[in-house]
């Protein structure tokens, strides 16, 4: 039974399972599935074995699953927090002359105090079973109270990127087996300089983003662009507005996210293919990445810091 309503639980449609009795969420695919898996990222003809993580934009659940959320303590007295804007001014430059300047600074504010919850990141994949008839999945799940949450949201994920989901209690080795394929990023073109040939795809992404981190988001790019990277990939799917830039010189990538007061991650690069087929999960791991850059005031500092030590490396 397909159920194409948002669902607060997941539990009433596992009546008919065993308790801890695995199972997957999914969709057979028919044209306008075919359709809708094409706007998510997927190629077309499917293949099996193809893997996306669920863009943020489809909605709520699919923004859960991307990005994380934050829970609010509205108990707790408010705590000073910081974002950040791009500051311009203009400046006497000489008689009858002024010019104008602009720099990243930290904005103070009161919140109250909250605690980030990392995204599920669980992908949409397609299979295929052994009489042919392919399908769209996500899972697989156990029947427990523990996997409530993520499968409740999973399904939920469906409905929003998708229409809906159903519960497959089949026979899960009944799957054709094929080799998994993440199709998360883009590798620009590299050219022979493949910071300038990546700038139109990037601009893209800036501007994509809010109208007030715009200025920041464009000032941490072309501050990793100047260190000449030797290629540039943009995410697709849930890595929508992430870039990859790789720098085979220092075996290092600089994973920039889109979101002001987040961080960048500079991950080892034992190959871009290795770094592409991680999960989201994987990549914001704690034991992925060789150092972590929080989105202050002394970012620009803290990554000249971590390429120059990637220089003394190499």
């Amino acid at each position: 039974m397909q159920i194409n309503r948002k669902t607060r639980n997941i539990t009433k449609y596992l009546k008919h399972l065993q308790p801890s009795e695995l199972y997957m969420l999914g969709l057979i695919v028919h044209p306008g599935v075919e359709t809708r898996l094409k706007n998510l990222g997927f190629d077309v003809p499917l293949v099996p074995g193809q893997r996306v993580l669920p863009p943020a934009r489809k909605g709520p659940a699919c923004r859960r699953n991307a990005e994380g959320f934050d829970i609010i303590h509205r108990d707790r007295p408010k705590e000073t927090a910081y974002r950040q804007v791009v500051w311009t001014w203009t400046q006497f430059a000489g008689r009858n002359h002024t010019e104008e300047k602009s720099k990243v600074v930290d904005v103070p504010y009161q919140r109250y105090p909250r605690t980030h919850v990392l995204p599920y990141s669980i992908e949409l994949e397609v299979k295929v079973r052994a009489d042919g008839q392919a399908y769209v999945v996500a899972g697989p799940f156990i029947n427990d109270e523990s996997s409530t949450m993520v499968a409740t949201n999973s399904a939920n994920m469906m409905r929003e990127a998708l229409g809906g989901f159903e519960v497959l209690d089949k026979n899960l080795t009944s799957w054709v087996n094929a080799p998994i394929r993440r199709l998360h990023w883009q590798l620009l073109p590299p050219g022979r300089n493949p910071w300038e040939s990546a700038l139109p795809a990037l601009e893209d992404v800036v501007e994509h983003a809010p109208a007030g981190n715009q200025g920041v988001l464009r000032a941490r790019l072309s501050a990793v662009g100047a260190k000449k990277p030797d290629f540039v990939a943009i995410g697709l799917g849930g890595f929508e507005g992430y870039a990859v830039f790789g720098f085979a010189r220092w075996k290092l990538c600089v994973l920039e996210c889109p979101h002001v007061n987040n961080a960048t991650y500079v991950l080892p690069m034992e190959s871009w293919e290795h770094v592409a087929q991680m999960t989201k999960a994987e990549i914001l791991d704690a034991g992925a990445h060789i150092a972590r850059i929080v989105h202050t005031r002394h970012w620009f500092d803290a990554l000249n810091s971590v390429l120059t030590d990637g220089r003394k490396a190499a």
